[in-house]
């Protein structure tokens, strides 16, 4: 009973998905098998399923994009070790496509046991470097048969099969500072830049190009298009791999836009799922030091212990002057980016940074696109480590109200106004809204204290 229950599931399955010849990558990891690499040549073996007892194979393997994609070699099997082995590549004038004949005998006479599922071949191609970026290459069988051995006879299967597709990796524009290729460069794309942080040469089975001639100034600058598309464009300044410091070039192009995009704002609709909470008000002011005036600040910052989990700005002297300062965190370190937005110089501002208090190193990048050493210095502690936040609280507390509140964003632009008529009230649109900075300004006008509110 159990061998005929075996017998029909065995017919059943056979049937219902059939014996297949498929195609599975030799030259990548799994990672990379979905594209080719213009200059790269890539391999491929053709393989069997659910074939039993197979003594020859022969298929016509066809592609298009004959002009970039050049049938370079094949490499034989163990299971023609004893037989024989026929390709010939042959290009279609009607219809553009190549098309490999191939025919791979294993050397059994009739009735021999063949092998199961074999892997019966491998081909190379060669990428042209001139193939188009995002263009698809399509491998498909045509005419794929086997024959097998049942019952010491020989007998011809049809192979089922799917068509393989490839993504052509190719040359690609790379506008320095657009990390994300939006077509306009802003504090979007320092998110980016943190995104593919460690993307290059360093990375496992990778592989990242540079950029012949790069420079940092804006125009369109060609580049092989690394593993990951994307992360090919967050390379700001051409050198084959993403570090911090490709955030400097963000506030050196920023606001630039190419193809005639349009940047477009919209503070009605504010995400606050991405706003930075303050846990504290516990700062220290910085001012930046470096030899020349520089327009953007890049850092890694080691944290101190345990008890300190991020490093949030919480207040930004002159903030109503375009600067954008941006914070990220990994499991020991923060990274750090100030930029100005109209090519302003850092080295005028007082920047509030909470639970840190000691020099920040790290680099600038000046008006010219020159990368330089620049460093955050500690000037003084605002509030003291043990009742900050007390006293924070306690002068909101202590204020008169009705109060009047203006909220900007972090370029300075104005979000809303607003008039707040209780402690209670402002403390909740403190912690529900995200609070990245408050500043505290005092106007004559009736003794109404304005309080500014800078939010990310």
């Amino acid at each position: 009973m159990k061998r005929v229950l075996y017998i029909v599931i065995l017919f059943i399955s056979t049937n219902l998905f059939g014996q297949e010849i498929l195609i599975v990558r030799t030259d990548v990891d799994s990672t990379r098998k979905s594209f080719v690499t213009a200059t790269y040549n890539f391999s491929f073996k053709i393989v069997l399923k659910d074939v039993l007892n197979c003594t020859s194979v022969s298929f016509v393997l066809r592609h298009n994009q004959p002009e970039f994609i050049k049938f370079s070699n094949f490499k034989p099997y163990e299971f023609s070790k004893n037989g024989s082995v026929f390709v010939y590549p042959w290009l279609n004038p009607i219809d553009g496509y190549v098309r490999i004949y191939s025919g791979i005998l294993n050397g059994d006479t009739i009735g021999g046991k063949g092998i199961n599922n074999p892997e019966v071949i491998e081909f190379e191609f060669t990428v042209s470097p001139d193939a188009p970026s995002n263009s698809i290459v399509e491998f498909y069988f045509e005419d794929a048969e086997a024959v097998v051995t049942e019952n010491n006879i020989g007998k011809i299967i049809k192979l089922k099969s799917k068509p393989t597709l490839y993504n052509v990796h190719g040359y690609v524009n790379v506008w320095p500072g657009d990390a994300n290729n939006d077509g306009v460069v802003n504090i979007n794309d320092v998110s980016t830049v943190a995104l593919f942080l460690g993307y290059g040469p360093n990375k496992p089975n990778f592989r990242s190009f540079q950029r012949i001639h790069s420079s940092t100034n804006w125009f369109p600058q060609s580049c092989l298009a690394w593993d990951s598309l994307a992360s090919t464009f967050a390379d700001c300044n051409g050198d084959g791999e993403v570090t911090i410091n490709d955030m400097l070039i963000i506030p050196l192009n920023f606001g630039k836009t190419h193809q005639a995009r349009t940047i477009t704002s919209n503070y009605e609709n504010i995400d606050e799922e991405k706003l930075v909470k303050i846990d504290n008000f516990i700062e220290t002011t910085y001012s930046i030091v470096s030899d020349e005036p520089i327009i953007g600040f890049v850092a890694e910052v080691e944290k101190i212990n345990q008890s300190v989990n991020s490093i949030t700005f919480n207040k930004c002297d002159n903030f109503r002057r375009n600067i954008f300062i941006k914070s990220f965190e990994t499991q020991d370190k923060s990274l750090i980016i100030l930029g100005s937005t109209n090519n302003d110089q850092l080295n005028e501002i007082h920047i509030g940074i909470s639970n840190y208090n000691r020099t920040i190193f790290g680099r600038g990048i000046t008006r010219e696109g020159r990368i330089i050493n620049a460093n955050l210095v500690p000037n003084s502690i605002v509030l003291n480590n043990e009742n900050s936040e007390n006293n924070t609280i306690s002068f909101f507390v202590s204020l008169e109200y009705p109060i009047v509140i203006t909220i900007y964003n972090i370029l300075g632009e104005l979000v809303t106004t607003r008039n707040v008529y209780s402690f209670d009230e402002l403390y909740e649109i403190i912690r529900s809204k995200g609070i990245f900075s408050i500043k505290k300004i005092n106007t004559s006008k009736n003794n109404t204290p304005t309080i500014l509110i800078l939010t990310n």
